[in-house]
């Protein structure tokens, strides 16, 4: 099993070398902050989107195995939501989370791409991120001959939800913000 741990351990020091980077081209602090604050996030984003990856497939496969993959508008959200024997706060999380999950990459991007906030490009850099995590899963799937995550369409369609409430959020306090 391949746990999200291993992301972290790797990922520090490539943290470190950004940092002399940042150090060595003198960069203001405010800048290594935010810089930090989005590594931190990617990071983690990728650690709870891909992990953990079940490398030891052969011996337990079955213990492995979810739900087929979606390709069908709405489907599984209609199938969350009109589940009775889901409780309501599981219902909720399921389908909040894929709202909100994006939602510090949106905040952030103005922040470190100062050319990117308006709504052609804040929406390339979504539609990088939404597809690469979801299209990721898939083929990680196809690697190990079964769905260790489903692809689902649904979470295309809640992300993009966040996206424009993000963005409408933004909009309302651009002048704020940028100051």
């Amino acid at each position: 099993m391949l746990d999200f741990e291993f992301l972290y351990i790797i990922s520090i020091p490539i943290y470190i070398i950004l940092l002399v980077i940042f150090l060595i081209k003198r960069s203001k602090l405010k800048n290594i902050l935010i810089y930090t604050i989005f590594y931190i996030y990617i990071t983690s984003l990728l650690a709870v989107t891909l992990f953990p990856i079940p490398i030891a497939w052969l011996k337990e496969i079955s213990t492995y195995i979810t739900d087929t993959n979606n390709f069908i508008p709405f489907n599984s959200i209609l199938d969350i939501l009109l589940n009775k024997n889901l409780p309501l706060i599981i219902k909720s999380k399921q389908v909040i989370w894929n709202i909100i999950i994006f939602i510090p990459l949106w905040f952030l991007i103005p922040f470190i791409w100062k050319n990117k906030s308006n709504f052609k490009k804040t929406l390339s850099i979504w539609i990088f991120w939404t597809l690469f995590i979801e299209t990721t899963q898939f083929i990680i799937s196809i690697i190990l001959w079964f769905n260790y995550k489903v692809t689902d369409i649904d979470d295309i369609i809640l992300n993009t939800l966040g996206f424009i409430i993000w963005f409408c959020i933004f909009r309302l306090f651009k002048k704020s913000i940028e100051n």
